[in-house]
């Protein structure tokens, strides 16, 4: 059973998540044979205040 867990900041709609987890759950099925019924993918969504790269949360980046 693969299990697929993507975080990403919060703020995408449902049907954007619709597609990628489609998307993905396609790739797994095509390049290593699993069921389409055994793929998992688990979206988990971040506040900007709680994320971080290069030692700077997300919120004070300027954009």
């Amino acid at each position: 059973m693969p299990l697929v867990q993507i975080t990403m900041l919060e703020g995408r709609t449902a049907e954007q998540k619709r597609k990628l987890a489609k998307r993905i759950t396609e790739a797994i099925v095509e390049e290593v044979g699993a069921r389409r019924a055994a793929i998992v993918v688990a979206f988990h969504e971040v506040s900007k205040e709680s994320y971080a790269t290069g030692g700077e949360l997300m919120i004070d980046k300027v954009k």
